[in-house]
């Protein structure tokens, strides 16, 4: 059943995430255009990038700058814009967004990527919603016990997701949240999948809860 308002819960900004190859207002200005209502930024975050800064607050500076100028933008033409985030934990495999985050979050919580899964799952799990992404994609193997949801559909054109065995993981585990995502990095990636709310996102903890209530649908292109 299609609803009206439509939303990208996975995109990246070329402000803070290397491989991305679009601007945070070139982000929100093609998603606008083709009628969403809202996405969220999840750029990468991980060991690879932290490493290159002296300290957390100085490399969250650098994290938030394409959410920040995606919010902005967002604010001016009537699109909603989420923080989220594209994690890489210590000892596991694979990527993980997390939604339910804000500034303060992050701030109070240095490094928190370098624990293992297993850890922030436990410390975390109640407050932050963690999803698989393209819990197929290389030597990703999806982590079961510590996530909350997985990708169902991942629209990333350049790299083999597996999506048929994605959606085959979430009709088996029916307790994991299912999500439908374009995984953006250039402009023809726009709209390539997405997930259909009554109502608008607002924050990231807005995301969370309208999730957990399964209060949505997925759809994708094509």
């Amino acid at each position: 059943m299609t609803k009206p308002y439509k939303f990208d819960p996975h995109t990246h900004t070329s402000e803070t995430s290397r491989c991305s190859r679009i601007t945070a207002a070139q982000l929100v200005k093609g998603y606008h255009a083709v009628g969403f209502g809202g996405i969220a930024i999840t750029d990468h975050l991980n060991k690879w990038y932290t490493s290159s800064f002296d300290d957390w607050d100085t490399y969250l500076d650098y994290f938030l700058r394409g959410y920040k100028a995606a919010k902005a933008h967002g604010d001016k033409i009537g699109l909603d814009v989420i923080l989220g985030a594209e994690a890489r934990f210590d000892s596991v495999n694979g990527e993980f967004l997390l939604y339910g985050l804000d500034e303060d979050f992050l701030r109070r919580n240095p490094n928190f990527h370098m624990l293992n899964l297993q850890k922030f799952y436990s410390r975390y799990g109640g407050e932050i919603l963690i999803i698989q992404a393209h819990p197929y994609r290389g030597e990703d193997k999806p982590c079961m016990g510590c996530i909350h949801g997985a990708e169902a559909y991942n629209g990333n054109p350049r790299h083999m997701s597996h999506n048929k065995k994605a959606r085959k993981l979430c009709a088996k585990h029916p307790e994991l949240y299912p999500t439908s995502a374009s995984d953006t990095h250039e402009l023809g990636d726009i709209g390539a999948g997405w997930m259909e709310f009554d109502q608008p996102v607002a924050d990231s903890r807005r995301f969370r809860e309208l999730v957990m209530r399964r209060e949505y649908v997925l759809e994708r292109r094509g």
